[in-house]
């Protein structure tokens, strides 16, 4: 193939956000991150926001720099993390800035709800109750909020949003559209019993976008702003940052096994169709929707989030930055056999991370003294390594499926210490893939924008061809 096509991606995560250029050429998809912007929750009184002007404004300042480096820009597109949202009122301005799922709002809503109806929602969508689904922040907000509802004709997610502030469409992506527990797994829209049951009107959710085709296009001011004379299309990519990476794992067979480690580990495999059992949900697993209509049964568990909050306090202990490979040179060393559940919810998101999680170990029994920093990470690398065999091995149960190696994707495929407790304890082989699998998930679904004929299957074979993978085993 001689066609050439330049495709920008953002991929926007808790930590950092990050613009990547993608030259499409010959069969193959070559990178290059533009630009990485720290991101970082905003505390205004009690509640924790997301500055997402910042985000849109460090954006458009990316895109003006890659209309200078290239020739041109053929697309874009947008993936950020889950759960998260703003309401517009009907003229299409944004009431406030999306809240953070950090905050303690949904965890009081789901704390109303008893077992037997956490059972009945998930068997109407084939998601699993969680704190930090959109469902509960909106019920909540009710309370909290009442005027900002009052107000409200139009809910868009994160990566909606910057569609609609770079376009001037308002369209609901389905993957992102799936972590509200508002949408069914099953039928891929929006559940009607759910929102009557919680006095959520339906429609104030926009059209549901398909995956490979344009949003919409760039419009002509900001074009005016970057410097460009021609069109831009703006593309549906899975805009769920989990979607697009397991987008990116370049499997051949039909059934594999994934973990996306950042901020939030997803441990999980691709169906066709959700999997709505008891044996899945007391597995805590839940069916999101992937790329291209997919389904990707997992389990959202802790990721590094704490190993990052741990890091930041330890560079502050030391008075100095210190590099990842001090971290995982400590935790090699130590010969503690602690463990730790990453899930409790002292460790979602503590004044400090380094006290909780050494409260926590010094109540089990299983430290005492002073705080150990190379324990911590130890416990940390060792815990999440266990919750990866062990969701694996529930996955391997409930599909039937059995997984000859399982593929890693997302910042954790840095870390030699997780790869080799993690391969330890799953007694399979790792595949390590590209560690920008968000951004090259998302470029590779922009390329069905130009070429219809693409399946999932095509896109994954030219990731396969664009980089080299590693396996690592004991």
């Amino acid at each position: 193939m001689s066609e050439k096509k330049i495709m920008v991606a953002l991929d926007c995560g808790n930590s950092s956000f990050r613009i990547v250029a993608g030259q499409y050429k010959e069969g193959r998809i070559h990178s290059e991150v533009i630009k990485q912007i720290p991101n970082n929750m905003v505390k205004i009184g009690k509640y924790y926001y997301w500055d997402l002007l910042h985000i849109f404004h460090e954006f458009k300042t990316a895109l003006k720099e890659c209309a200078a480096k290239y020739e041109k820009i053929d697309s874009i597109g947008i993936c950020t993390w889950g759960v998260d949202f703003a309401f517009f009122d009907r003229e299409g301005h944004m009431l406030s800035n999306p809240l953070s799922y950090r905050n303690v709002i949904g965890e009081e809503q789901l704390s109303k709800l008893d077992s037997e109806d956490k059972k009945q929602m998930f068997y109407d969508t084939g998601i699993l109750c969680d704190k930090i689904n959109s469902l509960y922040m909106m019920s909540g907000m009710k309370e909290i909020f009442p005027h900002i509802l009052s107000a409200a004709d139009k809910c868009l997610m994160v990566p909606d949003i910057l569609n609609y502030f770079l376009t001037g469409e308002m369209v609901n992506e389905p993957s992102e559209l799936s972590t509200t527990q508002l949408m069914s797994a099953k039928e891929r829209k929006i559940s009607k019993a759910v929102c009557e049951r919680f006095e959520i009107d339906e429609n104030i959710f926009c059209r549901i976008g398909e995956h490979g085709k344009a949003i919409g296009r760039v419009r002509e001011d900001i074009l005016e702003e970057i410097g460009v004379e021609y069109n831009i299309p703006v593309i549906c990519v899975p805009s769920h940052d989990t979607a697009s990476a397991v987008a990116a794992i370049p499997a051949l067979e039909e059934n594999f096994g994934f973990i996306s480690c950042g901020t939030w580990s997803l441990i999980g495999t691709e169906l066709k169709e959700p999997v709505c059992s008891e044996e899945v949900r007391k597995a805590n697993l839940t069916n999101e929707v992937g790329a291209f209509g997919k389904i990707t049964l997992l389990k959202n568990s802790a990721g590094m989030f704490i190993i990052n909050q741990l890091k930041k306090e330890y560079d502050f202990f030391c008075n100095e930055k210190t590099s990842w490979e001090t971290i995982s040179a400590l935790a090699e060393k130590c010969d503690s056999n602690a463990i730790l559940d990453l899930n409790d919810a002292a460790f979602f998101n503590p004044s400090s991370m380094s006290k909780a999680v050494w409260e926590s170990l010094r109540e089990s029994g299983q430290v005492s003294g002073e705080l150990r920093w190379d324990v911590l990470f130890r416990t940390f690398y060792d815990s999440l390594a266990r919750v990866y065999a062990e969701t694996i091995r529930d996955i391997e149960q409930v599909t039937g499926n059995k997984f000859e190696k399982v593929y890693i994707v997302g910042g954790g495929t840095a870390s030699r210490v997780l790869l080799k407790l993690s391969a330890f304890y799953m007694k399979k082989p790792i595949v390590v893939c590209y560690g920008e699998s968000t951004s090259m998930g998302n470029l590779g679904v922009q390329l069905k924008y130009f070429h219809e004929e693409f399946t999932l299957s095509d896109i994954r074979r030219i990731i396969a061809e664009s980089y080299k993978t590693e396996i690592f085993e004991l």
